[in-house]
């Protein structure tokens, strides 16, 4: 497994679902582009479309402010909601709008027995990542969580061996988890020493990695030639209760009032971030090589951090940026190491 995708869905699992998106009707799509992109349509491949050539780069770079911008705005949202409280709403406003692209497409989103499987298990990162990244911003840096993110992949591939029997692990690939997990550790240290405070956040966004690496592998198993933005919208609107029950839990009270960044903040996420960026991702995925798309958790912790500084006045010291550091570093090897040590290898004497 090599990359892992909004709304719980890894690369490989995308790469497959994706055969069953329908294609714009009619060769020339220029005038449907806008209702293409966001229904979900892969439309003239690029080679055969220079009008193509140039978006591709323009939606490559959109999916990236995106992913960079999320950890900020959900620590935006909230400011005055409750943690549960703007992780369920986003998931709604989103769910809300994914069924109404679905109206317009004329798809409905199934419920058969083995699509609720599927809605499940998305359900673990839907719930289980997204509210535990809306409680650790809370303490922690929102650039941070995107650095802890970038773990997904190599944790996918960990749990990809028991659960999918696939054997993805060379001794590269070996070396740079334990680059990443040993600038996880410094990110720790810098942490427990300068910021003890933080060490919760830390833990509950990794324990939100975990849930997402996990959904990530359990969708790949059970998901088969489902249309992805049916399956976005069954795996919220499966998660809303589960949202709900946990708002009567932790919150249980209407917010008396709800200030201006909150909502523009949830709003943002619900349609821009859960909506068109995943939408977006897909876009690129169908036209760029696997590796290139890879690039874009290795960008996004970088911009995320530069921006919660900009932006949100985060300071994070200089010894949790190193741990950030390596920690990318391990990402970058884990990717693109065997791939370079094959070139290596066989380059001429």
């Amino acid at each position: 497994m090599e990359n892992s995708a909004p709304g719980g869905l890894c690369l490989s699992d995308v790469v497959t679902i994706t055969s069953s998106i329908p294609k714009a009707a009619g060769g020339n799509t220029g005038g449907l582009f806008f209702w293409g992109f966001l229904a979900g349509y892969p439309g003239p491949h690029p080679r055969n479309n220079k009008d193509f050539l140039m978006r591709v780069p323009a939606v490559f770079a959109l999916v990236v402010v995106i992913w960079s911008t999320t950890p900020l705005a959900a620590k935006w949202s909230i400011d005055s909601l409750s943690f549960i409280t703007a992780a369920g709403t986003r998931m709604a406003l989103g769910a809300v709008v994914c069924l109404m692209i679905l109206r317009l497409r004329g798809v409905a989103v199934p419920w058969d027995a083995a699509a609720l499987r599927s809605y499940a298990a998305a359900m673990v990162g839907v719930f289980g990542a997204m509210t535990s990244v809306y409680w650790a911003v809370q303490f922690i840096a929102s650039g941070m969580i995107s650095v802890i993110f970038g773990l997904a992949p190599i944790a996918s591939g960990l749990l990809a061996a028991p659960l999918l029997g696939e054997r993805s692990f060379s001794v590269g690939r070996l070396l740079a988890m334990i680059v990443s997990l040993a600038g996880l550790a410094v990110v720790f240290s810098s942490e427990l020493q300068l910021r003890p405070e933080n060490i919760p956040g830390l833990l509950v966004a990794l324990f939100g990695m975990s849930m997402f690496a996990l959904s990530s592998v359990l969708v790949k198993r059970t998901t088969v030639g489902m249309d992805p933005m049916a399956h976005t919208a069954g795996s919220l609107l499966v998660s809303l209760p589960v949202f709900l029950l946990a708002w009567a839990v932790f919150d249980g009270e209407v917010p008396a009032e709800v200030s201006l960044r909150s909502i523009l903040a949830v709003s943002y996420l619900g349609i821009i971030g859960s909506v068109v960026g995943f939408v977006a991702y897909l876009y690129v995925l169908q036209r760029l090589q696997a590796a290139t798309v890879a690039l874009i958790p290795l960008i996004t912790p970088v911009f995320a951090l530069l921006l919660g500084a900009w932006l949100a006045d985060e300071l994070v010291p200089a010894s949790t940026l190193q741990g950030a550091a390596l920690v990318l570093l391990g990402l970058g090897c884990y990717q693109y190491g065997d791939r370079l040590l094959a070139r290596w290898r066989l380059r001429p004497a």
